[in-house]
């Protein structure tokens, strides 16, 4: 019985180092970081964005990229 016990505490190790759960593994973000425009461009985009029908669909393009770029930051921020 005593064996039995060996084998799986063994077999756990294994397992957690081959999913990769070892302690070496690296715990830093792979998500990209979002580039930050300065204001000259921010108006450039606003003023584009403000230029197109209400109807066009890259209006709610901006508005998803928007979205995105935001969760980013707040992936980056909680790291």
């Amino acid at each position: 019985m005593v064996l039995g016990a060996g084998v799986r505490v063994t077999a756990l190790a294994v397992l957690l180092v081959v999913s990769g759960c070892d302690s070496t593994r690296s715990t830093a973000s792979k998500c990209p970081k979002p580039d930050d425009y300065d204001e000259a461009t921010i108006k450039k985009i606003s003023e584009a964005l403000r230029a197109l029908p209400a109807d066009n669909v890259l209006r709610q393009a901006m508005e998803d990229y928007e979205n995105e770029r935001d969760d980013l930051r707040f992936v980056h921020y909680c790291q």
